[in-house]
């Protein structure tokens, strides 16, 4: 799913140490003392369905994290690490032993006392195979986490990894006590509770007065589900909304040129199309089919016409960009090749006639563009593509989790990730991408390069794995993008991640 986001890279991770440096140095809530400074609406064409962080499955969802949640970690507006509940960490000489000290006075917003059983029993939670959370591959190489006394706590690794403290970073402290109400009350340290939710539509969120930072500026912040995207611009520039997340690109024109609007967008964009197929079942079991459709991509329309132009051309099957540092440039090209494409889906046994399906949803429009774009290219050489458009939940339902099986259909999607191989890469990781592939050899070289502080040994292991995805093709990655949001000129203090996560906890409403 389109949920991935990370941001540090890993050699510069080896042992961090932050103890003197107090919190409210790099706060991201509002200015100290603030409150009481309004109401932000924010809107979405995506909806919230659910409010366990664990059980996140779309990326509007990551939007609460630093509103209601802390973790050990977090990302600052500055693409770096910092202190969260943690005030400081610190590794053993081979990264795989990671201390974390905690942060004193933080209570959850019950008003209980937060102490390391909370941090161990809130880890214990997130790696019960029962849970279903996305990112379980960052922490699959956590052998323990023990308390160490009241204000520490020790995760024991199964094997080096020098970038844990990023890997961390997803992981909430909930109250296990009141899990069973999470989804109508649920129990957090960040800056905001919930007063009221109706899944898929609306969520009202306002101050917790049992927070331990600064106050955040704003009072209260409103999310709405938006019918779709130009409805969202609409009551954007009517004032309703001041917020509209995740906006595709074909809105951008219009809020450039509105002197009353900007566009907040990563500083550093790392995000990249996946259309996934089932590797294990149907016409897609066979790498020439995989192959293929990857030569009957014509990027350079898809780019134009379904993204404005926002984003680059991707060919090699590969989640890193051409600008990336670890990017290895011996890769095959899958231009747009329809004769080469024609000729391997004969090699795998489709020929004229045969029918796919594209299996898209109506909350981004661009990928239904960017289906038809494929569905011209499909019909020259005498295959057909039916687009079938769906709500998000029944979009999802289809392929997610890993482990479904659809044969025939074509999925876009998109990754939120940073640019380092760490995070990129973890998509492909066995048992995580719903496109059902698993290799052990991508395993093995991933594990070979988190645990190395090394450049030349983390290059030849990301070059490994760029080949692999090359020729395999598990996932079509067509484009490099962002997608970014809209914010009206009288909001401050909004900012997205480089994989895309809309931050509102700095917001200041002017006037």
């Amino acid at each position: 799913m389109n949920v991935r986001r990370r941001r540090v890279w890993a050699t510069n991770l080896v042992v961090v140490s932050l103890l003197g440096i107090g919190f409210n140095a790099i706060s991201t809530a509002g200015p100290a003392g603030a409150s009481g400074g309004g109401t932000l609406n924010v809107g979405f064409t995506a909806g919230i369905p659910q409010l366990n962080p664990a059980l996140v499955t779309f990326s509007v969802e990551e939007t609460l994290f630093p509103l209601l949640w802390d973790g050990l970690t977090m990302w600052n507006s500055k693409g770096k690490i910092a202190p969260d509940l943690a005030t400081s960490w610190s590794s053993s000489a081979h990264n795989q032993t990671w201390t974390f000290n905690l942060r004193s006075g933080v209570k959850f917003s019950n008003g209980v006392a937060v102490t390391s059983a909370d941090v161990v029993s809130s880890f214990n939670y997130y790696l019960n195979p029962s849970t279903p959370f996305q990112d379980n591959t960052g922490l699959s190489v956590i052998k323990s986490v023990t308390a160490n006394g009241a204000n520490s706590v020790v995760i024991q690794l199964k094997d080096p990894n020098a970038s844990f403290p990023d890997a961390v970073t997803p992981v909430k402290v909930i109250d296990m006590a009141a899990l069973s109400t999470i989804d109508t009350n649920p129990i957090g340290t960040g800056p905001f509770i919930v007063q009221s939710f109706v899944p898929n539509s609306t969520l009202t969120l306002v101050h917790n007065p049992n927070y331990w930072g600064s106050p955040a500026s704003v009072s209260q912040i409103n999310f709405t589900t938006e019918p779709d995207a130009t409805a969202g611009y609409t009551a954007l520039t009517a004032g309703t909304l001041q917020v509209m997340g995740q906006v595709p690109d074909s809105e951008l024109t219009g809020a450039k040129a509105n002197s009353s609007l900007k566009i907040v967008a990563p500083a550093n964009p790392g995000s990249y199309l996946t259309w996934e197929t089932d590797t294990k079942a149907g016409p897609f079991k066979n790498v020439k089919a995989r192959q293929a459709l990857a030569y009957a991509i014509n990027a350079k329309a898809v780019l134009s016409e379904a993204y404005f132009g926002a984003g680059k051309v991707s060919t090699e099957a590969d989640p890193l960009s051409t600008t990336n540092p670890f990017y290895d440039g011996k890769l095959t090209k899958y231009t747009y090749n329809l004769k080469k494409a024609k000729a391997l889906f004969a090699e795998a046994g489709i020929h004229k006639g045969a029918t796919f399906t594209w299996w898209t949803t109506s909350a981004y429009p661009e990928w239904t563009t960017a289906g038809q774009i494929l569905q011209a290219s499909l019909a020259n050489i005498g295959i057909h593509l039916k687009i079938v458009s769906n709500d998000v939940s029944t979009w999802a339902a289809k392929f997610y989790p890993a482990g479904k099986s659809y044969p025939g259909l074509i999925i876009p999607n998109f990754q939120s990730v940073s640019g380092d191989p760490v995070f990129a890469m973890t998509f492909y990781a066995p048992g995580r991408c719903e496109c059902n592939f698993n290799s052990s050899a991508i395993a093995a070289a991933y594990k070979t390069a988190v645990g190395s502080t090394n450049t030349s040994v983390q290059s030849k292991n990301w070059d490994s794995i760029q080949k692999i995805l090359n020729q395999e093709v598990p996932t079509e990655t067509p484009l490099q993008i962002a997608t970014d949001s809209i914010v009206s000129s009288t909001v401050s203090g909004v900012w997205e991640e480089s994989g895309n996560q809309l931050h509102l906890e700095a917001a200041v409403i002017k006037g």
